[in-house]
Protein backbone atom coordinates (compact mmCIF):
# COMPACT_ATOMS: atom_id res chain seq x y z
CA UNK A 1 0.00 0.00 0.00
CA UNK A 2 2.80 2.45 0.91
CA UNK A 3 5.41 0.80 -1.20
CA UNK A 4 8.45 2.89 -1.95
CA UNK A 5 10.17 1.71 -5.09
CA UNK A 6 13.23 2.62 -7.06
CA UNK A 7 12.37 4.01 -10.49
CA UNK A 8 14.35 4.86 -13.58
CA UNK A 9 16.47 7.94 -13.23
CA UNK A 10 15.25 10.67 -15.58
CA UNK A 11 17.71 11.28 -18.41
CA UNK A 12 16.88 14.77 -19.67
CA UNK A 13 15.73 16.65 -16.60
CA UNK A 14 17.37 19.54 -14.72
CA UNK A 15 19.35 17.28 -12.40
CA UNK A 16 20.77 15.28 -15.32
CA UNK A 17 22.26 18.48 -16.68
CA UNK A 18 23.97 19.23 -13.35
CA UNK A 19 25.80 15.95 -12.81
CA UNK A 20 29.57 15.66 -12.87
CA UNK A 21 31.71 12.60 -13.58
CA UNK A 22 31.75 11.24 -10.04
CA UNK A 23 28.11 11.81 -9.16
CA UNK A 24 25.55 9.69 -7.33
CA UNK A 25 21.91 9.81 -8.32
CA UNK A 26 18.82 7.88 -7.39
CA UNK A 27 15.08 8.15 -7.86
CA UNK A 28 12.35 6.73 -5.65
CA UNK A 29 8.59 6.77 -6.11
CA UNK A 30 5.85 6.64 -3.52
CA UNK A 31 2.09 6.42 -4.17
CA UNK A 32 0.28 9.76 -4.05
CA UNK A 33 -3.15 9.59 -2.42
CA UNK A 34 -3.67 13.36 -2.10
CA UNK A 35 -3.54 14.25 -5.77
CA UNK A 36 -4.29 17.92 -5.07
CA UNK A 37 -0.90 18.46 -3.45
CA UNK A 38 1.61 20.59 -5.33
CA UNK A 39 5.29 19.53 -5.53
CA UNK A 40 6.35 21.93 -2.76
CA UNK A 41 3.61 20.58 -0.49
CA UNK A 42 4.75 17.04 -1.27
CA UNK A 43 8.33 17.98 -0.34
CA UNK A 44 7.14 19.46 2.94
CA UNK A 45 4.91 16.44 3.65
CA UNK A 46 7.88 14.13 3.19
CA UNK A 47 10.83 16.03 4.64
CA UNK A 48 9.09 18.28 7.16
CA UNK A 49 8.56 15.41 9.57
CA UNK A 50 11.75 13.48 10.23
CA UNK A 51 11.65 10.45 12.53
CA UNK A 52 13.56 10.94 15.77
CA UNK A 53 16.18 8.37 14.82
CA UNK A 54 16.93 10.31 11.60
CA UNK A 55 17.35 13.55 13.56
CA UNK A 56 19.69 11.71 15.96
CA UNK A 57 21.75 10.35 13.05
CA UNK A 58 21.96 13.82 11.49
CA UNK A 59 23.07 15.34 14.79
CA UNK A 60 25.82 12.71 15.06
CA UNK A 61 26.82 13.32 11.43
CA UNK A 62 26.99 17.06 12.09
CA UNK A 63 29.33 16.54 15.07
CA UNK A 64 31.60 14.28 13.04
CA UNK A 65 31.93 16.37 9.86
CA UNK A 66 31.67 19.93 11.22
CA UNK A 67 35.42 20.40 11.35
CA UNK A 68 35.82 19.23 7.73
CA UNK A 69 33.85 22.08 6.17
CA UNK A 70 30.53 20.34 5.54
CA UNK A 71 27.27 22.24 6.10
CA UNK A 72 25.89 21.29 9.51
CA UNK A 73 23.51 22.25 12.26
CA UNK A 74 20.60 23.29 10.10
CA UNK A 75 18.59 20.08 10.41
CA UNK A 76 16.06 18.94 7.88
CA UNK A 77 13.25 21.36 8.75
CA UNK A 78 12.39 23.71 11.55
CA UNK A 79 9.78 22.65 14.11
CA UNK A 80 7.19 24.69 12.23
CA UNK A 81 6.58 23.38 8.73
CA UNK A 82 5.45 26.10 6.28
CA UNK A 83 2.45 25.58 4.02
CA UNK A 84 4.31 26.32 0.78
CA UNK A 85 7.78 26.91 -0.64
CA UNK A 86 8.89 29.38 -3.30
CA UNK A 87 12.14 29.93 -5.16
CA UNK A 88 14.73 31.35 -2.77
CA UNK A 89 13.07 29.87 0.34
CA UNK A 90 15.01 27.61 2.68
CA UNK A 91 13.74 24.18 3.64
CA UNK A 92 16.13 22.96 6.29
CA UNK A 93 19.58 22.88 4.73
CA UNK A 94 18.18 23.23 1.19
CA UNK A 95 17.44 26.33 -0.89
CA UNK A 96 14.63 26.18 -3.44
CA UNK A 97 16.13 27.01 -6.84
CA UNK A 98 13.31 26.10 -9.22
CA UNK A 99 9.59 25.47 -8.93
CA UNK A 100 6.77 24.72 -11.38
CA UNK A 101 3.50 22.80 -11.33
CA UNK A 102 5.22 19.42 -11.80
CA UNK A 103 8.49 19.75 -9.88
CA UNK A 104 10.41 21.57 -7.19
CA UNK A 105 14.20 21.53 -7.11
CA UNK A 106 16.36 22.34 -4.12
CA UNK A 107 20.11 22.72 -3.68
CA UNK A 108 22.61 22.62 -0.85
CA UNK A 109 26.31 23.04 -1.42
CA UNK A 110 29.51 23.43 0.52
CA UNK A 111 33.19 23.11 -0.33
CA UNK A 112 32.95 19.31 -0.64
CA UNK A 113 29.73 18.67 -2.55
CA UNK A 114 26.58 19.83 -4.26
CA UNK A 115 23.34 18.15 -3.26
CA UNK A 116 20.24 18.52 -5.43
CA UNK A 117 16.77 17.29 -4.54
CA UNK A 118 13.93 17.01 -7.03
CA UNK A 119 10.35 16.29 -6.01
CA UNK A 120 8.19 15.65 -9.04
CA UNK A 121 4.44 15.11 -9.01
CA UNK A 122 3.13 12.52 -11.40
CA UNK A 123 -0.43 11.32 -11.82
CA UNK A 124 -0.47 8.66 -9.13
CA UNK A 125 2.92 9.02 -7.47
CA UNK A 126 5.56 11.39 -6.22
CA UNK A 127 9.08 10.83 -7.54
CA UNK A 128 11.92 12.00 -5.33
CA UNK A 129 15.35 12.12 -6.90
CA UNK A 130 18.64 13.29 -5.49
CA UNK A 131 21.92 14.09 -7.16
CA UNK A 132 25.17 14.40 -5.26
CA UNK A 133 28.23 15.88 -6.96
CA UNK A 134 31.35 15.52 -4.84
CA UNK A 135 33.67 18.46 -5.49
CA UNK A 136 36.64 17.24 -3.44
CA UNK A 137 38.28 13.97 -2.41
CA UNK A 138 36.80 14.35 1.06
CA UNK A 139 33.35 14.84 -0.51
CA UNK A 140 33.78 11.68 -2.60
CA UNK A 141 34.89 9.67 0.45
CA UNK A 142 31.99 11.05 2.50
CA UNK A 143 29.56 10.04 -0.26
CA UNK A 144 30.86 6.46 -0.23
CA UNK A 145 30.41 6.26 3.54
CA UNK A 146 26.88 7.68 3.68
CA UNK A 147 25.33 5.89 0.70
CA UNK A 148 23.98 2.94 2.76
CA UNK A 149 22.50 5.41 5.26
CA UNK A 150 20.97 7.44 2.44
CA UNK A 151 19.30 4.31 1.11
CA UNK A 152 17.79 3.53 4.52
CA UNK A 153 16.76 7.07 5.41
CA UNK A 154 15.25 7.99 2.04
CA UNK A 155 13.03 4.92 1.91
CA UNK A 156 12.01 5.23 5.55
CA UNK A 157 11.08 8.90 5.27
CA UNK A 158 9.03 8.32 2.10
CA UNK A 159 7.31 5.31 3.65
CA UNK A 160 6.45 7.26 6.81
CA UNK A 161 4.96 10.17 4.84
CA UNK A 162 2.66 7.79 3.00
CA UNK A 163 1.82 5.72 6.07
CA UNK A 164 0.93 8.85 8.08
CA UNK A 165 -1.32 9.89 5.16
CA UNK A 166 0.53 13.14 4.46
CA UNK A 167 0.73 12.27 0.77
Amino acid sequence: MWQVKAVSIPRNDYLSKQKNNRHFRDALAVPLQKKHLQPDQIQLAIFGYMPGWVNSMMALRDRIVSSLGFNTGEGMMSTQVPEALDEGDHAGFLTIIQKNEQEIISLAEDKHMQFYLSVRKEESQAVVSCLVNPTSKIGWLYLQIIRPFHWLIARSVLHNAAKKQRL
